[in-house]
């Protein structure tokens, strides 16, 4: 009976010491499984403690065999997943210079707070660019001159648009006939569009307050693209988001 009452009493303490792990890395998965390779196939997986990076690592999402692994410190931390940055991203945010448009960037933000020996994460890569169609209706459509004004250069951090000066000449699409420009996700209705029609005027259009009143979220998870055609003749612009069209007569700001 003694002997067994000793046993029981060390059990009994060996099950009250734990070992503090909380020093220990914690083994970060992240699941690419459902990630179209044919859309996004390079990616730049970054793990954050802010303002500092702690790892950066550039991974060809087909050869994954669907899950990445690295290890991360059990703290609180942001992960950002980058695709088509075209390297404009650098220390964890992604700035676009005057004269450029916004590169088609796909994007997983997450703020994360890994605990255990494993955290496990499901990559959602967001389409965070909008490609933006301009066609100028009758004839000699290439003798314009089209410049896009904004007030978003880029992505902050966390993913969010981030305030700045954007400035893009819109070339012309021969082939096509049309303009062609990409935008990064905007956080107001500031977007304007100048038009040089080689006369003595240029031509202003308040491009993000028709975007908007068309109905177009720009903080859906994935951006839609737009398509706008501009009739002179008729001073109407017509604005085309996912097959809906909205049309609206405007007044030339000389």
């Amino acid at each position: 009976m003694i002997l067994a009452a000793v046993s029981c009493a060390l059990l009994l303490s060996s099950c009250a010491v734990k070992e503090d792990r909380s020093s220990c890395p914690c083994l970060l998965v992240l699941d690419f499984s459902g990630t179209d390779t044919s859309v996004v196939n390079m990616a730049e997986v970054v793990v954050m403690e802010e303002p500092d990076i702690l790892s950066a690592d550039t991974v060809e999402v087909s050869r994954l065999g669907g899950f990445y692994r690295t290890s991360v410190p059990r703290r609180s931390l942001h992960l950002k997943v980058w695709s088509g940055t075209d390297s404009l991203s650098s220390d964890g945010i992604l700035t676009i210079p005057l004269g450029r448009d916004c590169p088609p960037v796909y994007m997983h933000d997450s703020d994360i707070l890994p605990q255990n020996e494993r955290y496990d994460e499901v990559v959602r890569m967001h389409r965070n660019h909008c490609r933006l169609k301009i066609q100028i209706e009758g004839s000699h459509e290439f003798s314009y001159g089209l410049r896009l004004e904004g007030n978003v250069a880029g992505y902050d951090s966390h993913g969010d648009p981030m305030t700045g000066e954007f400035s893009y000449v819109v070339p012309y699409d021969e082939f096509r006939m049309e303009y062609l420009a990409v935008l990064p996700r905007q956080s107001d209705a500031s977007l304007m569009l100048y038009i040089d029609d080689g006369d003595t005027s240029v031509k202003a259009f308040a491009l993000g307050q028709y975007i908007v009143s068309g109905g177009y979220d720009w903080t859906a998870d994935d951006l839609e693209d737009i398509s706008v055609s501009i009739d002179f003749a008729q001073t109407e612009v017509l604005v085309t988001v996912d097959g809906w069209e909205s049309v609206y007569d405007y007044d030339v700001e000389l």
